[in-house]
């Protein structure tokens, strides 16, 4: 009985690790943002049957703003890419090698930018032109996915 009792509990133990979705190893905050950092290239054209491809992750600084408006930023000739935000940033965070980052911060609205070659990078938008929009809740990890689309095809 005592050795299937402690084989029921190593195999949950084994399978939360095994299905834990962050890496291990890091000091996970309790309060803020975590997410990857990730680059798609080449052609992503749907097809029946395959899965869709997340991308790679890549080691990037995330910067982290006060809710960014379109009207705060200069453009670049590239879409999504930004030379200037006029915001003052919060906080900066490197991503690891496989694009893993995480930080605390306060109950509220943000932006986050990745910064690539000498430029601020945002993809998303919401209805009011924020750029890459989160919410942080009290006692709550907001979860994002960064994603840098390089010469994406569909």
């Amino acid at each position: 009985m005592k050795r299937r009792i402690l084989f029921f509990i190593g195999f949950f133990l084994g399978t939360a690790v095994l299905t834990h979705p962050l890496p291990l190893g890091h000091t996970y905050v309790k309060q803020g943002v975590r997410g990857y950092v990730r680059v798609l290239k080449g052609n992503q054209m749907p097809a029946p049957g395959m899965p869709r491809h997340k991308g790679k992750g890549i080691p990037a600084l995330v910067y982290i703003y006060p809710i960014v408006n379109l009207s705060q930023v200069e453009p670049d000739q590239k879409a999504s890419f930004y030379k200037t935000v006029h915001a003052r940033v919060i906080k900066t965070v490197q991503a690891d090698s496989t694009g893993f980052f995480e930080a605390s911060l306060d109950t509220g609205n943000y932006s986050l930018f990745i910064r690539i070659g000498g430029l601020y990078y945002a993809s998303l938008t919401d209805q009011y032109n924020h750029l890459a929009p989160i919410r942080v809740e009290a006692q709550k990890v907001t979860y994002i996915e960064l994603t840098y689309k390089d010469r994406v095809t569909y």
